[in-house]
Protein backbone atom coordinates (compact mmCIF):
# COMPACT_ATOMS: atom_id res chain seq x y z
CA UNK A 1 0.00 0.00 0.00
CA UNK A 2 1.26 3.03 -1.07
CA UNK A 3 0.96 6.27 1.04
CA UNK A 4 1.60 10.29 0.19
CA UNK A 5 2.85 10.97 3.56
CA UNK A 6 5.73 9.44 4.70
CA UNK A 7 5.26 7.29 8.29
CA UNK A 8 6.28 3.94 9.63
CA UNK A 9 3.41 1.85 9.96
CA UNK A 10 4.62 -0.14 12.65
CA UNK A 11 5.08 2.60 14.85
CA UNK A 12 3.00 5.30 13.44
CA UNK A 13 3.06 8.89 14.63
CA UNK A 14 -0.18 11.55 14.05
CA UNK A 15 2.35 13.99 14.77
CA UNK A 16 1.11 17.54 15.87
CA UNK A 17 1.11 19.01 12.54
CA UNK A 18 -2.50 19.27 12.09
CA UNK A 19 -2.87 19.07 7.88
CA UNK A 20 -0.47 16.21 8.32
CA UNK A 21 -1.95 14.05 10.90
CA UNK A 22 -5.04 14.62 8.80
CA UNK A 23 -3.87 13.07 5.80
CA UNK A 24 -2.56 10.04 7.20
CA UNK A 25 -5.52 9.77 9.72
CA UNK A 26 -7.38 9.95 6.10
CA UNK A 27 -4.54 7.48 4.02
CA UNK A 28 -5.14 4.79 6.73
CA UNK A 29 -8.59 4.68 7.33
CA UNK A 30 -9.01 4.38 3.05
CA UNK A 31 -6.58 1.64 3.01
CA UNK A 32 -8.79 -0.68 4.59
CA UNK A 33 -6.68 -2.11 7.19
CA UNK A 34 -8.32 -2.16 10.02
CA UNK A 35 -4.83 -3.17 12.33
CA UNK A 36 -3.07 0.04 10.99
CA UNK A 37 -5.66 1.72 11.61
CA UNK A 38 -5.77 0.49 14.97
CA UNK A 39 -1.71 1.51 15.43
CA UNK A 40 -3.17 5.01 15.46
CA UNK A 41 -4.95 5.04 18.74
CA UNK A 42 -3.18 4.11 22.31
CA UNK A 43 -3.71 0.90 24.07
CA UNK A 44 -6.41 1.96 26.27
CA UNK A 45 -7.59 4.79 23.68
CA UNK A 46 -11.53 5.23 23.13
CA UNK A 47 -13.18 5.27 19.50
CA UNK A 48 -17.08 6.01 19.92
CA UNK A 49 -17.11 5.26 16.00
CA UNK A 50 -19.19 2.37 16.53
CA UNK A 51 -21.76 4.13 18.32
CA UNK A 52 -20.50 3.38 21.41
CA UNK A 53 -17.24 3.66 23.00
CA UNK A 54 -15.03 0.74 22.51
CA UNK A 55 -11.85 0.42 23.20
CA UNK A 56 -8.92 -2.68 23.73
CA UNK A 57 -9.91 -5.54 21.13
CA UNK A 58 -13.60 -4.48 20.54
CA UNK A 59 -11.99 -1.47 19.19
CA UNK A 60 -9.82 -3.17 16.85
CA UNK A 61 -12.66 -6.25 15.74
CA UNK A 62 -14.79 -2.99 15.29
CA UNK A 63 -12.33 -1.35 12.74
CA UNK A 64 -11.23 -4.70 11.02
CA UNK A 65 -14.37 -5.35 10.48
CA UNK A 66 -15.58 -2.00 9.15
CA UNK A 67 -12.53 -0.89 7.25
CA UNK A 68 -12.80 -4.64 5.28
CA UNK A 69 -15.20 -2.88 2.95
CA UNK A 70 -13.24 -0.32 1.96
CA UNK A 71 -15.16 3.16 2.96
CA UNK A 72 -13.98 6.07 1.73
CA UNK A 73 -13.65 9.20 4.11
CA UNK A 74 -12.57 12.51 3.42
CA UNK A 75 -12.11 15.10 6.62
CA UNK A 76 -11.71 18.60 6.98
CA UNK A 77 -10.38 19.69 10.27
CA UNK A 78 -12.04 23.29 11.72
CA UNK A 79 -9.91 23.64 14.60
CA UNK A 80 -6.51 22.32 16.29
CA UNK A 81 -5.15 23.61 19.79
CA UNK A 82 -2.23 21.86 21.42
CA UNK A 83 -1.04 22.19 24.85
CA UNK A 84 2.03 20.50 26.11
CA UNK A 85 1.35 16.89 25.21
CA UNK A 86 -2.38 17.00 24.74
CA UNK A 87 -3.96 18.11 21.01
CA UNK A 88 -7.60 18.64 20.46
CA UNK A 89 -8.74 18.15 16.83
CA UNK A 90 -12.24 18.78 15.42
CA UNK A 91 -13.22 17.46 12.53
CA UNK A 92 -15.67 17.60 9.88
CA UNK A 93 -15.90 14.13 7.74
CA UNK A 94 -17.94 12.10 5.60
CA UNK A 95 -17.80 8.55 4.52
CA UNK A 96 -18.83 6.77 1.42
CA UNK A 97 -19.28 3.36 2.21
CA UNK A 98 -22.21 0.34 1.99
CA UNK A 99 -25.21 -0.68 3.88
CA UNK A 100 -25.96 -4.20 5.74
CA UNK A 101 -28.20 -4.28 2.48
CA UNK A 102 -25.02 -3.42 -0.09
CA UNK A 103 -27.07 0.07 -1.02
CA UNK A 104 -24.33 2.98 -0.68
CA UNK A 105 -24.65 5.19 2.28
CA UNK A 106 -23.02 8.34 3.71
CA UNK A 107 -21.89 8.86 6.73
CA UNK A 108 -21.77 12.61 7.60
CA UNK A 109 -21.02 14.72 10.73
CA UNK A 110 -18.57 16.01 13.04
CA UNK A 111 -15.80 14.44 15.02
CA UNK A 112 -13.58 15.70 18.08
CA UNK A 113 -10.23 13.83 18.34
CA UNK A 114 -7.91 14.15 21.69
CA UNK A 115 -4.12 13.23 20.39
CA UNK A 116 -1.62 12.75 23.47
CA UNK A 117 1.80 12.75 22.99
CA UNK A 118 4.01 9.07 23.97
CA UNK A 119 7.38 8.64 26.04
CA UNK A 120 9.10 8.04 22.65
CA UNK A 121 7.60 11.58 20.91
CA UNK A 122 4.99 9.92 18.91
CA UNK A 123 1.27 11.48 18.67
CA UNK A 124 -1.58 8.84 18.91
CA UNK A 125 -5.16 9.27 19.64
CA UNK A 126 -6.41 9.20 22.98
CA UNK A 127 -10.30 9.89 22.28
CA UNK A 128 -12.35 9.64 18.83
CA UNK A 129 -15.79 10.80 19.30
CA UNK A 130 -17.54 10.90 15.30
CA UNK A 131 -20.77 12.31 16.16
CA UNK A 132 -23.16 11.02 13.08
CA UNK A 133 -25.41 13.46 11.76
CA UNK A 134 -26.65 10.99 8.84
CA UNK A 135 -25.69 7.24 8.74
CA UNK A 136 -24.41 4.92 11.30
CA UNK A 137 -25.12 6.18 14.79
CA UNK A 138 -27.42 9.27 13.18
CA UNK A 139 -30.35 7.05 12.85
Amino acid sequence: MAFTVNFDPENPDLTNDTDTQNEIFIQVFNSGDGELFNRLYLDDSISNFSGEPLTGEARLAFFKEFLASKPSLKARVTHSYVAGDVALIGVDYSIETTGPDGAPLLLEGNCTDVLRRIEDGRWLMAIDRPVAATGLVAE
